[in-house]
C-alpha cells in the first residue's frame, strides 16, 4: 500500500480514537482502503483514495442521517497544528506510543532522546514515521537504535492484563484513557529527564495540553511541543520505531503462549481469533491477552 495513503489513514484512526470512534474494520478496495469505524451502536465507512495526480481523497459512506457523519467530516476537515513553531533544541525527547487503537497485545509509550549531532546518524538507520515501515523494518530499525542508543530509550509498557487493571483505576478516578495516556507519556519523560538534562519534549498530539501537563507535577517545569504529526520530529519517529517495535513483540509473545495468531487492529479478523480464544480458554481470560473495554469485547 502507498506510504502516503497508509499515513493519512493512521492519521484518520488517531484522531477518530480521540474523538471515541473505533476502528471495527479496515481493508484494501480499488486504489485506496476502507475503514469503519463504530460508536454507540452505529457504524460508518470511510474510503480513503491515492493517486499521484489528485494526491490523498476521502469519501464517507453510509447514510446522510448518520450521527458519526458529523464526527468524521470534524476529522476530515482538521488541519496541522500550527501553533508550535519548530524547535531549535539541541538536545531533546520525543515520545510516541503504539497499540492504543489494538484490542490485543500491550499498550507502549516510548521516549527517545536525539542530540543535533545524532541526526544525521539516524537518518542514515532508517529512522522515520514507523507508518511508512513495514513490520519487517521497524524490527530491524529498532534493534540497530537499542545497539547504538540503548541509553536514549526509554520504553513504559502495559501487557494486557496490567493494562486492564490501571485502566480500571483511571476509570475509578473518573479518569479515561487519554488521561492514562497522559500520565504514560510524563511518566517516560521524566524518567528521560533523569538520565539527561535536554531543552525540551515533542510529543505527538492525542489530548489537550492541559491533560498531558497536568498528568504529574513535575511536568510542568518541561518546554513541551504538543502537536498533531509530531512523527516528523526525528525524536518522536525514533520512539514511534521502538513502540511499535515493543508492541509487535507483545504481540509475537502471546501468540507463542497460547498458539493462537493475535491480528493487530480491531477488524472483524480480531472478533473471530476473540471468538476462537473464548472457546479454548474462556471469555474471563481475555483480560490477559485484549484491551477488555473496547466494544470489540461485545461481539465476541
Amino acid at each position: 500500500m502507498n506510504p502516503i495513503l497508509m499515513k493519512f489513514a493512521a492519521d484518520i484512526i488517531e484522531k477518530a480514537s480521540n474523538f471515541g470512534l473505533i476502528l471495527s474494520d479496515e481493508k484494501e478496495i480499488s486504489y485506496g482502503v476502507q475503514l469503519k469505524f463504530e460508536k454507540g451502536g452505529k457504524d460508518i465507512p470511510v474510503n480513503i483514495y491515492y493517486s499521484k495526480k489528485k494526491g490523498v481523497s476521502a469519501v464517507i459512506g453510509g447514510s446522510p442521517k448518520n450521527p458519526l457523519r458529523t464526527i468524521l467530516q470534524q476529522i476530515l476537515q482538521q488541519k496541522p497544528d500550527t501553533v508550535q513553531n519548530d524547535h531549535n533544541w539541541k538536545i531533546w525527547a520525543g515520545t510516541d506510543e503504539s497499540g492504543k487503537g489494538d484490542f490485543f497485545g500491550a499498550l507502549v509509550v516510548c521516549g527517545f532522546i536525539v542530540k543535533e549531532n545524532d541526526i544525521a546518524e539516524l537518518k542514515k538507520i532508517g529512522v522515520k514515521d514507523c507508518k511508512l515501515l513495514s513490520d519487517f523494518e521497524v524490527i530491524k530499525i529498532a534493534e540497530k537504535l537499542y545497539e547504538n542508543y540503548k541509553n536514549n530509550i526509554e520504553v513504559l509498557i502495559l501487557q494486557p492484563a496490567k493494562y486492564n487493571e490501571l485502566y480500571a483505576k483511571f476509570r475509578q478516578g473518573n479518569k479515561k484513557l487519554n488521561e492514562m495516556l497522559a500520565w504514560m507519556h510524563a511518566r517516560v519523560i521524566l524518567n528521560l529527564n533523569t538520565k539527561h538534562k535536554f531543552d525540551g519534549a515533542v510529543v505527538d498530539k492525542f489530548a489537550s495540553d492541559r491533560v498531558l501537563t497536568g498528568s504529574i507535577k513535575d511536568m510542568k517545569n518541561i518546554k513541551l511541543i504538543h502537536k498533531i504529526k509530531a512523527e516528523e520530529d526525528i525524536a518522536v519517529a525514533a520512539a514511534s520505531i521502538i513502540a511499535r517495535y515493543h508492541f509487535l513483540k507483545s504481540i509475537k509473545m502471546l501468540s507463542r503462549k497460547f498458539q493462537l495468531e493475535f491480528p493487530k487492529g480491531a477488524s472483524e479478523k480480531v472478533i473471530k481469533v476473540g471468538k476462537e480464544f473464548v472457546g479454548k480458554f474462556s471469555k474471563d481470560r481475555l483480560n490477559e491477552v485484549a484491551k477488555t473495554h473496547f466494544k470489540t469485547i461485545e461481539k465476541i
